[in-house]
């Protein structure tokens, strides 16, 4: 009876084992295999390979090699912006909408909308500005050509603009068969040789209006008794209807000679006699003549006298007209020229009519 008892604990050791209990034993054994399933995630998770080799990310071939945003080829060599190509003629003076006209100097470098680069300038106030600028042609030629007073360009640019007026004297009204006085500082004369005919006087230049009545009509502005040193600039809405001529014009005396640069006409261009020669002056081409006249009205009284002429090849209405070359031209053809009387901007008529606003400054 012993011996079976004995057999039988033997029996339970054998397929329980001593102090286990199975409960534990499955936790265990469900633990490792949820440990090492871990690891195994975590080896697939921190290899590296898939997230932090930085060959996707890091590597720097898409974002920080430089090739696309920092190499400079397209943002930073300084081919658009620091090369100095676009910017670096920029003006490094002042830019103004006028330079010479406003007594400065004009200055290397581009300004935007047309402006001039300029120093020592004196700007006038808005008022002078707005009412004296004249600037009908001004596409500007960016005013920095150097051509200070005679490139004579017929788009009017910042160099050949009629000076602005320090002159706070009222318009004067002339209307008269014969009126001289001064205005501004210049002399004004209106003649003709029929009805009376007027012009008024501005602090800029002159107004000019004329019909068939006043047969031969004159209205001038300039100075008195001259030289051939003056540069004259000017700018005009010169509007004939028939024979007329907007010119320099003027007298000498000992010998007696009535003189034209004529710029534009009307109807007819000047004079009608055979050309002697050709001037180029202020940017442009101009055509000698020599006419002659008798028993005319001249400033000495009903006389016989020549007259002089350069005539512009191509019309028109605003520039610089500079006297001496025509002067100098003159007398190489042995056009001989006596004491200035007067040098003279002038809006003439003859048995025409029409109207013309200009402005015109001296130096």
């Amino acid at each position: 009876m012993m011996k079976k008892l004995l057999l039988c604990l033997l029996s339970i050791v054998v397929l329980y084992g001593c102090g286990s209990d199975p409960t534990d034993r499955g936790d265990d054994v469900s633990g490792d295999s949820n440990e090492s399933s871990g690891d195994s995630d975590s080896d697939s998770d921190t290899d590296g390979d898939a997230d932090t080799d930085g060959d996707a990310d890091t590597d720097g071939d898409s974002d920080t090699d430089g090739d696309t945003d920092t190499d400079g080829d397209a943002d930073s060599d300084g081919d658009a912006d620091s090369d100095g190509d676009a910017d670096g003629d920029a003006c490094q003076a002042e830019c103004l909408d006028h330079c010479i006209s406003w007594g400065g100097v004009t200055q290397p470098g581009t300004c935007p909308n047309g402006q001039r680069c300029c120093s020592d300038a004196v700007q006038p106030d808005a008022d002078a500005d707005a009412d004296t600028d004249g600037d009908a042609d001004t596409d500007g030629d960016t005013d920095t050509d150097g051509d200070t007073d005679t490139d004579g360009d017929a788009d009017g640019d910042a160099d050949t603009e009629p000076e602005v007026s320090n002159c706070t004297e009222g318009d004067k009204q002339a209307c008269s068969t014969y009126e001289v006085n001064k205005h501004c500082g210049l002399t004004y004369e209106i003649w003709t040789d029929g009805s009376a005919g007027c012009m008024t006087n501005t602090k800029d230049g002159f107004t000019a209006e004329w019909n068939n009545g006043n047969a031969n009509y004159l209205a001038r502005k300039g100075v008195r008794p001259g030289s051939d040193e003056p540069v004259v600039t000017y700018s005009a809405e010169y509007n004939p209807n028939g024979n007329s001529y907007l010119a320099i014009y003027g007298w000498t005396q000992n010998p007696l000679i009535e003189y034209y640069i004529v710029d534009s006409w009307g109807s007819w261009r000047p004079p009608g006699t055979n050309k002697i020669g050709e001037v180029e002056a202020d940017g442009g081409k101009y055509d000698i003549y020599k006419s002659t006249r008798v028993n005319k009205p001249s400033i000495e009284g009903n006389t016989t006298f020549d007259q002089y002429w350069s005539v512009r090849q191509e019309k028109r209405t605003s520039g610089t007209i500079t006297v001496k070359p025509h002067f100098d031209a003159w007398s190489a053809f042995g056009l001989t020229m006596g004491s200035f009387y007067e040098v003279s901007m002038v809006v003439e008529g003859y048995q025409s009519s029409g109207s013309a606003k200009v402005k015109v400054s001296f130096k």
